[in-house]
This record gives C-alpha cells, structure tokens and sequence, in this order.
C-alpha cells in the first residue's frame, strides 16, 4: 500500500513538472515571437546608423539614401520568400534552427558594420540588415502564428514595431541624419532574440508539425508581395522625380490602386484584403502629422496597437478598417501644422497607431504567409511619401525617411492618400463580392485543427 502511495505521489510530481515546464516554454514562445518580429520589422524598416553618415561626402550620403527604399523593397520579399518556404516544408525544427542562424547573422552584420566603419560597408550592411531582417520575420511567423497567444504576439511586436518606426522623428531639422546617435534596434534587443530563438530552437528539437492548408498555391504569396512591393517602389521614385501636380498625382493614385487590386486578387480567397487595406494605410500614415510627440505618448501608442488588434479580431469587418483608413487621409488634409499645437501630432499618432492594429485584427488572411506579406506591405515607401519629399534635391523622399518637426504640412498628401484609400475600398468590395468568405477560415486560433503536432 505504501509502495502504491509513493508511485502515486511520484507520478502526480511528474505530471505537474511537465505542466510547469510547458507553461514555461509556452511564455518563452511568447515572449520570442514578440521580441523577434519586433526586431526583425525594424531591421528592415530602419536605416544602418543613419548617424555615422551625417559628417560624408555628398555622394557617399546620396548612395547611403538611395539604397534605403530598395533594401526595404528586398527585406519586404525577403520576408514572404522565408514564410513560404518554411510553411511548404512543414517541419518546426528546421523552420526553428533557420530562424537561428539568420539570427546570428543578423547580430554578425550589425557587430561587423561597425568593426569595418566605411561609407561602402554601411550601404552593404544595410542590404543585408534588411533582407536577414525580412527572413527572421517570416521565419519566426510561420514557427508561430499556428499558434493563437503566440500569434497575437508576434503581430502585435511586428505592428507596434512598424508604427514606431514610421513615427521617427528627427531631433533637429539643420541636417537629415543629425541627432540620430543610437541605432535601432539596439544591440541588446539583437542579442535577446538570438538567445531567445537557441533556446526555442532546444526546446523544439523533437518536434515535428505536418502542415495541410497552407500548402494551397503558396508560391502565389511570393508573386503577389514581388509585384505590390517593385510596383510600389518604382511608382514612388517615378513620382518623386516630377513637381507635385493634379495630374502625375492622378496616375500615382491609378497605378498604386491598380497594382494593389492586382496583388489582392492573386492571393488566395480573400486573403487579398488585408493588402489593400494595408496599401490604403501605408499611403494615409504617410501623409499625417505625427511629429513632434512627447515621451509619455510612446506607452500609450503601444496600447492603442494592442486595443486595435484585440476590437479588430473580436469584429471582424475590413470594411470598417478601410473606413477607418479613410477617415485618417480626411485628418491627414485638414489637420492643421503642429507648430504651437501639441495635440495634432498626438491624436494624428495614436489614430495611426490604433487603426494599424484594428486593420490587421479585422481581416486576418487565412494562410499564414499572406499575414506576412499583409505585414511587408508596409516596408515599401508609399507614393505619398514621395509628394512630402518632392521638394528633396537629393532623392525625392529621402528627407522624410524621418519625421521632421520643422516639415510643411502637405494637404495635397492628404487628399491623395484619400483618393488611393477610395480606390482600395472599391477594390476591396469587388474582391469580397466574387470572392465568396471560406468556411473555417485560418486564423491563428482555429490553425491548430489544421496541423498535426507530434513529441518524438
């Protein structure tokens, strides 16, 4: 009898063991996804050490600029190419041990950019900055986004990360790179997340996921983020090499709002939606008055991300998130300059902020690697940044990579990114319209009845 009572105890000691150390793992999983999305949305969003560029040449600053919009345009694919490869594969241990060595690359090119401190170097290393960044980000999405809290995070880091970096300002208005001594993300965040992902990486080493519905044309993903992201970026620079006008403005709208319906109707089912919500987005947040905020504002921006994501996913209507969008261009027109009005960069940030994550919420894309090119939809500079920029000498929007204070306020931008918003919503409702909605649709919640996990 007391030999069956100490097997008993020992057993029930057992079982709680396990489910401490499950809830462990399932914390780590979750602090990763948010930390490395978070990390890898910024590698690609934010220039290498925009500071140790302020002192060159005019041409060493002129090659350093250029490069910016076309890294992000790599990055931007970088992150889709990863995301489908890893979900065609379908195994959770080699898409964890590949999110490992592009994480320890990430942390090499940023430790060797500055070891070899040359105007040649930094143009490289942001090449390769933005493109590991890209695939740590569709590495990382598709070990996790099967999972609801892990996949909640994992948005949540890469939306929040993104809206902060649009929301970069410039301390000073006297040079484009000056006041930025610090680089984002820092290194320790870098270091984080490389030792984050090795232990995942241990933890996952048994185990293996069969994958089923995301194997539907995943390569359709790659086809559509190539266009929307090239598109994009040649439209902006063609745009930024010509005056502001009525009409360059209106084939900017037509070409941004044509590519846009274009990649939303490769995509399969309607999972298009959230592209063009997101074209609609970028063009808007490009246009608004965001700057100069102050220091208690950045929590609170956190927040409203969160708050959009959690309402957006409890009603899910990508209707109302166009709407939205559209309702941010209107403010971005009629806002007036922040000069002695603090708290018209203060609505205009947390209105981006809180429309970023509702957008995202409301129309999650069934497969996993169409959230990923939702996500890098974003990277690519819209048009609309080029009319801010049109006055640049250098590169058309290259002054406004960061957000100045001391910039005129551009209605004109306003109105365009409305236009582009309208055209998105009209393709938006011809998409839902010949589109019918998939039943049990894969969201992060309901993606676990689609995969098999197995403990070997």
């Amino acid at each position: 009898m007391a030999t069956e009572t100490a097997t008993l105890h020992s057993k029930t000691e057992t079982a709680q063991y396990v489910v401490r150390v499950r809830r462990l793992r399932n914390l780590l999983e979750v602090v990763t996804a948010f930390l490395a999305a978070a990390v890898a949305c910024l590698s690609v969003m934010m220039p290498v050490d925009f500071a140790r560029v302020s002192g060159s040449s005019a041409l060493h600053q002129y090659l350093m600029v250029v490069n910016v919009p076309r890294a992000d345009t790599a990055g931007a694919v970088s992150a889709v190419v990863a995301v489908v490869m890893a979900v065609s594969f379908g195994d959770t241990r080699l898409t964890w041990i590949a999110a490992s060595v592009t994480g320890v690359a990430l942390l090499a090119n940023f430790l060797l950019s500055r070891a070899f401190d040359t105007d040649v170097s930094l143009a490289t290393a942001n090449y390769i900055d933005s493109i590991f960044g890209g695939v740590l980000l569709g590495l990382v999405g598709a070990a996790v986004l099967r999972r609801w809290v892990p996949g909640a995070a994992f948005m949540l880091g890469a939306i929040a990360s993104v809206v902060f970096g649009d929301l970069t300002e410039l301390p000073s208005t006297d040079s484009t790179y000056t006041g930025l001594g610090s680089d984002s993300p820092p290194l320790w965040s870098i270091v984080a997340v490389v030792v984050l992902i090795l232990v995942s990486t241990r933890w996952h080493r048994r185990r293996r996921v069969e994958v089923v519905l995301d194997r539907d044309a995943p390569f359709g993903s790659v086809v559509a983020a190539a266009i929307i992201s090239g598109s994009t970026l040649l439209a902006a620079e063609w745009f930024a090499g010509h005056k502001v006008g009525v009409f360059p403005a209106t084939l900017a709208v037509l070409a941004t709002v044509l590519i846009a319906v274009l990649s939303a109707f490769i995509l399969t089912g309607r999972d298009g939606s959230i592209v063009l919500i997101g074209v609609a987005f970028a063009a808007a947040s490009s246009a608004i008055v965001a700057v100069p905020l102050p220091n208690w504002v950045l929590p609170i921006l956190f927040l409203a991300v969160a708050a959009g994501l959690w309402t957006g996913d409890r009603w899910r209507y990508p209707l109302a998130a166009i709407g939205l969008v559209g309702a941010l261009a209107i403010f971005a027109a009629l806002a007036p300059d922040s000069d002695g009005r603090q708290w018209v960069p203060v609505i205009g940030a947390l209105a981006l902020a809180a429309i970023a994550g509702f957008g995202f919420g409301a129309a999650p894309p069934r497969l996993i690697q169409n959230r990923v090119v939702g996500i890098a939809v974003l990277f690519v500079p819209s048009v609309v940044l080029a009319i801010r920029g049109a006055n640049d000498s250098l590169v058309g929007y290259s002054r406004l990579w960061y957000r100045s204070p001391g910039a005129e306020h551009e209605p004109f931008a306003g109105w365009t990114a409305l236009a582009i918003t309208l055209g998105c919503a009209l393709g938006l409702l011809w998409l839902r319209a010949v589109r019918p909605a998939v039943p049990g649709r894969m969201d992060s919640a309901r993606a676990q009845r689609d995969s098999r996990e197995e403990d070997q």
